[in-house]
């Protein structure tokens, strides 16, 4: 039987960051019953015994937001409908101040062993400007909460704001080092189309910082991170010996993965496929018994060979020349020799015990790479 990883998407939120470019409602409590029977039905729809679940990823959105009941109610609905296996990896996003004793219990008695929780920053200037909705005290409040009723931690954080400093990035790692969390996953800030700080910079009232000074944060933070013992494993990504994320690994690995709730993508044989964003869409279709899917692509070769190079190329040890020859069955080497070569003479890329991956320079620079490959 083949394993799967599963998504499911929870929309709604307390408030819309200024980055944030997620299929997320605000003020939208009313609708939150409504979306959940929607969504355990898609469950019934979707459900499939031929496959074995091996991670679940309950992202928004904030599911932390919605009480701790429905988020128990809809693991029960996915493990009518799948085969979930034991003791794997269940992780929610929750924000600070978003949870309390309550809504934890729920998530121990669905199995949920991983929170991930979205920090972004100890300053409190910086989280107002980002448009967060707590503070550096409610953030360690609810992390010791977390501590305290036994999840493994994975804190989110931002790096490369405008007007944050790497004094900033200093303390943000010294906090990190005292709440000594199972993963970190260290975010470069990006400004995206369709939000708040996309208007923002449009009028003038947004810059990006200066080039030299984000790959300074960079290089500090994967230097720190490491010497605490959380190892860089992926370009953003740390973690303590074993506490990589199970499901992320799916996407790095170009492993398929179901995806469930509004806007939610999937990958499964061979095939790209993604629910309708339209609220009132996904509602209605589901009321009908139909699958919301509002687009599909099939994935030619030379498309699953591009994205399995610059998706495995995300995690420090790249992969397994191997392994892409065998999938594939073709020569990497050969069909990318020019690049390679180049890539080599540059100290960009490194080849050892089969395995391809990005030197540290090559890191700072990956996109020049990725756009000459096959």
């Amino acid at each position: 039987m083949k394993k799967l990883g599963l998504y499911i998407h929870i929309p709604f939120c307390d408030k819309i960051c200024n980055y944030c470019d997620f299929t997320a409602f605000q003020g939208a409590n009313s609708k939150i019953e409504e979306y959940v029977e929607a969504l355990n039905k898609e469950i019934e729809l979707k459900g499939n015994k031929d496959f074995l679940i091996d991670s679940i990823f309950i992202g928004g959105g904030t599911p932390s937001f919605i009480d701790g009941e429905y988020i128990f109610k809809i693991l029960e609905k996915v493990r009518e409908n799948f085969i979930v296996l034991d003791n794997i990896e269940i992780s929610i996003e929750t924000n600070p101040k978003t949870f309390d004793k309550k809504k934890l219990e729920y998530y121990k008695k669905a199995k949920i062993n991983r929170v991930s929780i979205g920090v972004q920053s100890f300053n409190d200037k910086i989280l107002k400007e980002l448009g967060r909705n707590h503070n550096s005290k409610e953030a360690l409040e609810s992390i010791e909460l977390v501590k305290k009723i036994g999840f493994d931690i994975n804190l989110d954080l931002i790096f490369g704001y405008q007007s944050q400093t790497i004094e900033d990035i200093l303390y943000d790692l010294e906090m990190v080092k005292k709440i000594n969390p199972e993963h970190i996953s260290y975010y470069a800030l990006i400004i995206e189309e369709k939000t708040k700080f996309k208007a923002l910079q449009n009028a003038g009232k947004l810059n990006f910082l200066d080039e030299e000074t984000e790959r300074k944060m960079y290089h500090l933070i994967v230097e720190k991170l490491e010497k605490i013992g959380l190892k860089q494993y992926e370009v953003s990504n740390f973690s303590k010996i074993g506490k990589e994320s199970v499901h992320n690994k799916k996407y790095w690995n170009c492993k398929e993965y179901l995806g469930l709730g509004i806007s939610a993508h999937s990958y499964l044989k061979d095939e790209r496929f993604s629910n309708t964003v339209d609220f009132a869409k996904y509602i209605k279709e589901l009321q009908k018994g139909n699958i919301p899917v509002d687009f599909r692509e099939k994935l030619d070769i030379s498309t699953k060979k591009f994205e399995y190079i610059i998706m495995n190329m995300r995690l420090k040890d790249g992969f397994l020349i191997s392994d892409y020859n065998r999938l594939f069955e073709s020569d990497f080497l050969e069909e990318n020799k020019k690049v390679v070569e180049r890539g080599l003479e540059n100290n960009v890329v490194e080849i050892k015990d089969g395995r391809i991956y990005f030197t540290k320079k090559g890191f700072d620079i990956m996109d020049s790479f990725f756009v000459d490959i096959c």
